[in-house]
């Protein structure tokens, strides 16, 4: 399956992409046993290379990155009550 990257230009899909929930468990390879023995040994390239991109995706992801950096900020107190203190005297 191929996936648009924008106008005009497409990949190949891999894991992580976003795609239309009404597609979710739709097919995105041929079974083995469709295929020529030959090209048999794509399906591995292909399984291999989409776990390799999606795991790229996330460690580039510029707002993925940010999980976790404020923690020390709340870490002693629970995130509605910081939330809460930070919004007293708004008006």
């Amino acid at each position: 399956m191929l996936f648009e990257t924008s106008a005009g230009r497409r990949r190949l899909f891999h894991d992580g992409d976003v795609y239309d929930a009404r597609r979710d468990g739709g097919k995105v390879t041929p079974a083995p046993q469709d295929l020529p023995v030959l090209y048999i040994k794509l399906l591995k390239w292909y399984s291999d290379w989409s776990k390799r991109m999606t795991s790229t995706a996330v460690d580039n992801d510029p707002l993925l990155s940010l999980q976790g950096s404020g923690r020390q900020l709340w870490s002693d107190e629970h995130a509605d009550d910081y939330v809460r203190r930070l919004r007293e005297g708004w008006e």
